[in-house]
């Protein structure tokens, strides 16, 4: 028999319709005249009752529950219309939403559900969700809840999503009591990941929750049927922090190509196996390999893994058939914070094949075999004050040879082929920086100084004694020695020995810096037996001295209806004792007065709009400024074995006192510099935007320091960027007064993307006449074609047009198989004496970004 009932009534009517022929309803809540009851095999009608709104179903009555055979522990609530209960079958009918909760937190909810009151189960349809203690949910299509083994089990259309994971499958099982799970076909996301299991469990590892597949799959390719598969017989993945094989397998889609017994793959892209294959002409055939792995820490008794680990470590095996094998490791702290320039420690071997190969072509001397570097950039904060900063600084750079970095690290021989040795203790607040400094000299094959030690404290502009006056000034001691390389040496003494006109001289004259081919070329020039020979000799080869150097700057910002006016006076001192040379000590006065003068006017251009030039209204301001600097000063002798000194640029000299680090090459000048800034300002976003900003400017000179120049070049700066896809910089100098500094220089960049298939950038460099360097005439091209969905090509050329050299020739061709990328790369250059050569191949797991699986291509190698 099945009946219909209000809730109020509810508990009483099931007890007396399971226990008499007749069913009659409370007084209280009278119902239709009641009927005979039929026959028990006769067919019963359904009288559903509506359910008055805001009365829960069961009332948490334990007596209730029990009447029905229902747990102590699970809890039902149902806010729907009807409910129907089969006397016969013992089963409820309930038209949801339905609630089912336990008292450890387990919910299950969904559009309707029955209970079947012999197999102690529920039954839940529509759409279900599940909600257990931790937090995970759960969504199906179906669920049944078995209360004699405490379970449910979730079919069709699963989702589980618990913090970071996705799970999806057609199964699931979860154990109330024991709070766990069982899947199986289920496929899981960890951002970026994807497990496909054929058995899935969560389990609890030193309380942390681990997820762990058997017989799995990982992939990132999030399509139904992804393009590559990471297989192994134990998955376990560790949310946020790394995935672990065991019998690992890499499926090209069906394709087994790779196998490891074991990897361990974080999901740093700083951890985890790397490697980089290819040819270059001076290595051969070579393999560079890495895995990096954390360190330090304290471990957790239970899993074994240091949780607090600090260290970063990253081990290097490299194997080349010209060079032979090459091990390292490197070392950096992330406790510290993002900074390119503490890389830590830095150890690497080699024993080298043959050390004698030159990328250049360019012979040799003797060079040992065992090739090395140590390189410590990091630093050490010091927790000694509370309004202040203390820390310690250490930048070493120790190695074998000076052909170490061109032969094993060319991208850093390309943009630091001499680096510095220095440690420092360092102290800094809002006004001032104080620092005890060394630099040393362990690479004694490179023209570096050594300063044992150097104390300086510098002081930042700032109001003095809350007056308008404003003070900035620095005070300096240093002892200092400086030596020629011994690579350099015998390239030195050979030219010096050598008749005009020998062709080595040109060669000869190419390796060495540009300071020490200036002296060479002086010292050549005198006649033999000159008394100036010594003293440059002395500046060529082993300048020192001991020094004191103070410098005082004062100032008053002021303004006068629109004209911004800053005067300066400044005074300095200097001491240099203990000098090595024919120069004795030397006493230096510093007088400097100078000026900043500024106005700026604006114009609104209107409601411009152009979407294919990036305009949204437009404003242009004009700066006219002018400044000047005048310095009067104790020259020192031409001959004095200067070491703080200028490098030879074609960028014009900072004329403000503080900012002129080369002090012994301060001397007297009178400056006078004038320009304009004009800058076209949009909008982007609701905000200012410089469309296009260029700084115009020229020096006027009394006194010139340099060149004897009356004035000195036209200088245009010009950055215009008007698209996402369109920028431009451009920088020029030429003489337009007299012969200016007799020189001209265009260097300007272009980065242009007419389409989503085509991409290039155009650079241009030309410097002529220079009174120091070398002239040249430089173009560049980069550029990338997409062909289509699965081709692309790219290509790079430089070309040196003053002597119609194509310097650098790189090529690289693209296939994209879906998830993977393929690629191969091709490069020539020519060293003027002999080329080289050069082939890479890479093959990268595009949608693999953050999960660091071991493909990626090293292009600094190149």
């Amino acid at each position: 028999m099945r009946v219909a009932v209000v809730p109020a009534i509810f508990l009483t009517t099931l007890r007396l319709a399971a226990q008499e022929p007749e069913f009659v309803l409370p007084e209280a809540n009278p119902a239709p005249a009641a009927e005979a009851v039929p026959p028990a095999d006769a067919p019963l009608p359904i009288a559903p009752v509506p359910v008055p709104e805001g009365i829960k179903l069961f009332p948490q009555d334990p007596a209730v529950a029990g009447s029905f055979g229902m747990p102590q522990d699970v809890h039902i609530h149902d806010e729907g219309p009807k409910v129907e209960y089969d006397v016969q079958t013992g089963i409820v009918q309930f038209s949801g939403p339905f609630h089912v909760d336990t008292d450890n937190g387990m919910k299950l909810r969904s559009d309707k559900a029955r209970w079947d009151q012999k197999e102690l189960k529920f039954y839940v349809d529509g759409s279900v969700k599940m909600t257990t203690k931790d937090g995970t949910e759960v969504f199906a299509d179906h669920a049944v809840a078995d209360t004699k083994t405490k379970t449910v089990t979730l079919t069709d259309n699963v989702s589980v999503y618990q913090n970071s994971l996705l799970q999806r499958g057609n199964k699931i099982v979860y154990y109330w009591g024991e709070e766990k799970f069982e899947a199986s076909d289920l496929r899981a996301g960890v951002d970026p990941l994807l497990l496909e299991a054929g058995r899935f469990t969560l389990e609890d590892r030193g309380g942390k929750q681990v997820y762990v597949g058997h017989d799995a799959g990982v992939t990132t390719h999030d399509v139904e049927e992804p393009g590559f598969w990471l297989r192994a017989k134990e998955t376990t993945i560790y949310p946020g922090d790394k995935v672990t094989f065991k019998n690992l397998r890499l499926y090209a889609g069906d394709t087994p190509i790779f196998w490891l017994p074991y990897l361990s793959q974080p999901l740093d892209s700083d951890l985890g196996y790397h490697f980089v294959p290819g040819a270059r002409s001076n290595w051969g055939a070579f393999l560079l390999n890495s895995y990096g792995l954390m360190l330090g820490g304290h471990p957790n008794p239970e899993t074994g893994e240091n949780e607090d680990a600090w260290l970063l470590s990253r081990w290097h095996f490299d194997l080349r058939t010209r060079r032979g094998v090459g091990t390292g490791v490197d070392l950096s702290d992330k406790r510290l914070e993002d900074n390119p320039n503490l890389t830590g420690l830095s150890l690497y071997y080699s024993n080298d094949l043959n050390p004698d190969i030159s990328r250049t072509g360019i012979t040799r001397g003797f060079v040992n075999e065992d090739r090395y570097r140590i390189a410590l950039q990091h630093r050490v904060p010091l927790d000694l004050e509370k309004d202040a900063e203390w820390r310690v600084d250490a930048n070493l750079n120790i190695l074998s040879d000076n052909y170490y970095l061109e032969d094993f690290n060319p991208d850093l021989f390309r943009n630091d082929p001499n680096p510095d040795n220095t440690i420092g203790l360092f102290r800094r607040d809002d006004g001032t920086l104080f620092s005890i400094f060394g630099r040393l000299r362990p690479n004694e094959f490179y023209r570096s100084d050594t300063r044992l030690p150097e104390i300086a404290l510098d002081f930042a502009r700032r109001p003095l004694f809350d007056s308008p006056i404003l003070h900035e000034g620095s005070a300096s001691f240093d002892v200092v020695e400086e030596e020629i390389g011994s690579a350099s040496m015998s390239a030195v003494r050979q030219l010096l020995k050598l008749p005009a006109g020998d062709p080595m001289i040109p060669l000869l004259l190419s390796q060495l810096p540009a300071y020490e081919r200036e002296l060479v070329q002086r010292i050549r020039s005198l006649p033999p037996g000159s008394p100036a020979i010594p003293g440059l000799a002395t500046q060529l080869f082993s300048p020192g001295y001991t020094r004191f150097n103070t410098y005082q700057e004062f100032s008053m910002p002021m303004n006068w209806g629109g004209l911004a006016f800053t005067p300066e006076a400044g005074i300095g001192y200097s001491r240099y004792s203990n000098v090595d040379g024919p120069s004795k000590s030397v006493d230096r006065t510093h007088l400097h007065a100078g000026f900043e003068a500024s106005m700026k006017f604006s114009k609104d251009l209107g409601d411009i709009k152009d979407r294919n030039l990036g305009l949204e209204g437009l404003m242009h301001v004009v700066q006219p400024y002018a400044r000047f600097s005048y310095i009067s000063t104790d020259d020192l002798d031409p001959l004095f074995p200067s070491v703080d000194r200028e490098t030879f640029s074609t960028r014009p000299q900072p004329i403000s006192v503080p900012s002129f680090t080369a002090i012994d090459s301060l001397r007297d000048w009178s400056i006078f510099r004038f320009g304009m800034r004009n800058k076209l300002i949009t909008k982007r976003d609701g905000q200012s935007y410089d469309w296009l900003a260029m700084d115009t400017y020229f020096d006027a000179f009394i006194t010139d320091p340099d060149y004897n120049r009356n004035f000195s070049n036209l200088y245009n700066d010009l950055k215009w960027s008007p698209l996402p896809w369109f920028n431009m910089n451009l920088e020029t100098q030429f003489p337009i007064i007299g012969d200016g500094s007799g020189f001209s220089e265009v260097a300007t960049r272009a980065n242009f993307m007419p389409n989503e298939n085509l991409e290039f950038s155009v650079g241009y460099r030309l410097l002529d006449n220079h009174p120091v360097l070398t002239d040249s005439q430089r173009l560049d091209l980069r550029t990338y074609a997409r062909l289509n969905d699965k081709w692309g090509v790219g290509a790079f050329q430089l070309w040196e047009l003053d002597d119609g050299t194509l310097e650098v020739q790189q090529y690289t061709l693209n296939r994209d198989f879906n998830s993977w990328i393929a690629s191969v790369g091709i490069t020539k250059r020519d060293n003027r004496y002999q080329d080289e050569f050069g082939v890479i191949f890479s093959f990268t797991l595009k949608d693999f970004p953050s999960a660091s699986v071991p493909f990626k291509l090293d292009a600094s190698q190149e």
